[in-house]
């Protein structure tokens, strides 16, 4: 058990608020309000203390129900969406975990509790279905190697709805591609720590931007008052998808074409980096709502997925599984360290894990976070993580060619006049 700490030690710990300056640039102006943001992960503990209303009925293709269940071990799905939308807690919110679009509600899309056994992938039927309800944004801190053309045409359904896409490159410092982050139109994202530095695990090859991914906390789904820290381009992801949010409710009249040039636009390029690269892609995303963006044509500046052939069944049966890539985010591909012990409000649990759930959470088997997570209890020594045996054991699924931005140059530093990340060298 981890010694007793004032909740606001979460707070503090935030650092990607702290270098966003969230509560003095972008709260403000805008909080994600009015816009639905589509978690495909394990479900969502809805009855979390910082996520209490902010959780949408949805569905489980796994286990059934409305997605307000977190089935992973090491509650993957919980810890990503109190990134985008958690509201805090206790006077005045000022407690626990802020998501960076606290006014932006989560729906919940489980499929699976981190790693899938065959023919148990529901991606595309995930996909569907939150461009079916609402959703105006797609996390998917998920991801694998196994690439077809049926999960792309529900990604291209998605990009023909309005519907931003944003995915983890993965978490084993290769360059093969992943998917869904390497269909075409996909915000593919990779982990940077609050230096700015690319994290050692994240993917590279046709990253988009990068975020905040290392010893970033947030809540767990062991109780009702957990918490969770872990590295991960899963937790990198979540952020990107947040600040989709943010920018369409501020600019509902932008296609999600021209946020996704909206966010490439306001991304921190490292510092003497011409881009894009190929592992920070356009640079750091960071939420700018100052920055006049021209908007550019509706399509955005990523190239497009392509539907189904005329005539062809897009309900054809599942489409990628968990096969043991080592890419670290999986349809359901995230295997990450858990830690027992009670938890009460003002006791912090921190589990270090490795998570690209999709970037997931690292897993502790072949794939996940580059290598197995480790568990870290105040006082006590690492240990390796063992991954667990049977059907969900061990595999885990995740990364496009850098693409030209059509509409030029004109990244600008956030604050404007400021670059969070200081000026270290990349």
């Amino acid at each position: 058990m981890a010694p007793a700490a004032h909740a606001d030690t979460a707070r503090n710990t935030q650092w990607a608020l702290t270098d966003y300056k969230a509560s003095q640039y972008v709260w403000p102006k805008s909080t994600g309000k009015g816009v639905t943001v589509a978690v495909i992960d394990s479900g969502v503990r809805a009855t979390h203390v910082d996520l209490a209303g902010q959780v949408l009925p949805g569905t489980d293709f796994q286990f059934g129900g409305n997605g307000q269940t977190d089935h992973s071990p090491e509650f993957h799905g919980t810890l990503v969406a109190s990134l985008i939308a958690g509201h805090g807690h206790g006077p005045n919110g000022e407690d626990g975990i802020m998501g960076l679009a606290p006014g932006a509600k989560i729906l919940p899309i489980g499929i699976g509790p981190g790693n899938a056994g065959p023919g148990t992938d529901y991606t595309t039927k995930a996909i569907r279905y939150a461009v079916d309800h609402g959703a105006e944004v797609i996390n998917m801190s998920i991801g694998g190697p196994d690439n077809d053309s049926v999960t792309e045409a529900a990604v291209a359904y998605a990009e023909e709805h309005n519907v931003v896409l944003v995915a983890a490159a993965g978490n084993d410092g290769i360059s093969d591609p992943q998917y869904p982050a390497s269909y075409p139109g996909v915000i593919k994202v990779g982990a940077v720590d609050k230096t700015g530095k690319l994290w050692s695990k994240s993917d590279t090859g046709g990253i988009t931007v990068v975020a905040p991914g290392v010893s970033v906390l947030g809540d767990g789904g062991d109780s009702d008052t957990g918490y969770r820290m872990g590295d991960g381009t899963s937790f990198a992801t979540a952020y990107v998808s947040a600040i989709a949010a943010l920018y369409r409710s501020a600019h509902p009249n932008l296609t999600a074409g021209q946020i996704v040039n909206y966010i490439i636009k306001t991304a921190i390029p490292p510092n003497g980096m011409t881009t894009p690269d190929a592992s920070y892609g356009y640079g750091i995303a960071s939420p700018d709502l100052n920055m006049a963006v021209v908007p550019g044509p509706a399509a955005g500046p990523l190239p497009q997925s392509s539907p189904l052939p005329s005539g062809t069944s897009a309900s054809s049966g599942t489409t990628t599984t968990a096969s043991g890539s080592s890419s670290g985010g999986s349809s359901m591909g995230i295997v990450l360290g858990v830690l027992g012990g009670l938890v009460v409000l003002v006791i912090i649990v921190v589990v270090i894990v490795r998570s690209r759930r999709g970037g997931g959470g690292g897993n502790g088997g072949a794939g996940g976070g580059g290598g197995q997570p480790a568990y870290v209890a105040q006082g006590q020594q690492p240990q390796a993580y063992q991954p667990p045996t049977g059907q969900y054991g061990g595999q885990s699924p995740y990364g496009q060619a850098p693409q030209q931005n059509p509409y030029g140059g004109g990244n600008q530093q956030y604050p404007p006049q400021q670059n969070p990340y200081g000026n270290q060298g990349r």
